[in-house]
């Protein structure tokens, strides 16, 4: 146990210091001394706000639910009634193709 804990505690001696990339205080002062935000930032800022975000999500599950509940009513007055007609010409529905053979006797 105790090598396992001088290994873990050993891990840090040939650790160095973290380098930041260039010029990047210099972009977060000018970022802070900006202190405009565009309507962009502003709209995310607000609609990631928990009490938006989850009335949203609620308003959608209710739409949903909605739909779901009151659009599966059959119309009741639009009943319409089908007559079956026999067509007036009896062969105008086949297809002649090259595979019907009509007389197959040389």
């Amino acid at each position: 146990m105790d090598k396992l804990v001088e290994a873990a505690l050993g891990s840090f001696d040939n650790a160095a210091r973290a380098e930041a990339k260039p010029y990047l205080l210099t972009r977060i002062r000018a970022r802070m001394e900006r202190g405009t935000e565009s309507v962009w930032e502003k709209a995310g800022w607000f609609i990631g706000r928990p009490a938006v975000a989850f009335t949203g999500l609620c308003l959608v599950i209710l739409i949903n639910a909605m739909v779901f509940v009151f659009g599966n009513t059959p119309d009741k007055e639009t009943k319409t009634e089908q007559v079956a007609q026999n067509p007036t010409d009896e062969f105008s529905y086949t297809v002649a193709t090259i595979y019907d053979f009509e007389n197959t006797q040389p």
